[in-house]
């Protein structure tokens, strides 16, 4: 007899079906009003289920996040084939798509932006991409102390994130297609004046 758990690829889909419903309806929501006005009673109404069956799949606002953050995960490795920076001026480089690509998906991009803001209550998702940052920071900056690796991590994070698309999107009128030469310029720019040893020490 095997100990294998049952497994049916119809109810599989119908469970993704559900979840799909919730973060649909969620992602509509958190562009219509604050993040924190947004309850699990109108996420139920808006994708047609009950509040019990959304806990059921989101059991608290951490578990919504991380759903929201892997789905727009799973659609950026979608559009760009799933590459990855293999070093700081990789990154610089691929900033222009990068930001091309999350105006394509601007609906989910601002939803996670949202969910995202609080520091404290940060994707899974987020802080991989945090962490894979700081290796490449480590490897390029080999001379610098491990809290200046930190500190040079915070900086180009905070440049190359979800946050400031947002905020140049929302707040000066300024899509991804025309932020992304701009990033890049920023980020590629901090990357060489680090480089030649200008980057205020610890």
């Amino acid at each position: 007899m095997s100990d294998r758990p049952y497994s049916s690829p119809l109810r599989d889909s119908q469970v993704q079906r559900t979840r799909d419903l919730i973060l649909d309806a969620l992602t509509e929501l958190l562009s219509e009003q604050p993040s924190d006005q947004v309850s699990t009673r109108e996420i139920a109404e808006r994708a047609g289920v009950s509040q019990p069956t959304v806990y059921r799949h989101y059991p608290d606002r951490q578990a919504l996040l991380e759903g929201l953050a892997d789905r727009v995960t799973l659609r950026w490795d979608e559009s760009t084939g799933g590459r990855r920076s293999r070093s700081l001026d990789d990154l610089a480089a691929n900033a222009v798509e990068d930001l091309a690509n999350t105006e394509k998906h601007a609906v989910e991009a601002i939803a996670e932006a949202v969910l995202n803001a609080d520091p404290r209550r940060l994707s899974r998702a987020s802080r991989e991409r945090s962490e894979e940052l700081r290796q490449l920071v480590v490897e390029s900056f080999p001379e610098y102390s491990e809290r200046e690796h930190l500190r040079i991590t915070a900086l180009l994070r905070c440049i190359y994130s979800v946050q400031t698309w947002l905020r140049m999107r929302e707040e000066f009128g300024i899509p991804g297609t025309e932020s992304g030469p701009v990033l890049a310029w920023a980020f590629q720019t901090l990357v060489d004046e680090i480089r030649a040893g200008k980057f205020p020490r610890a």
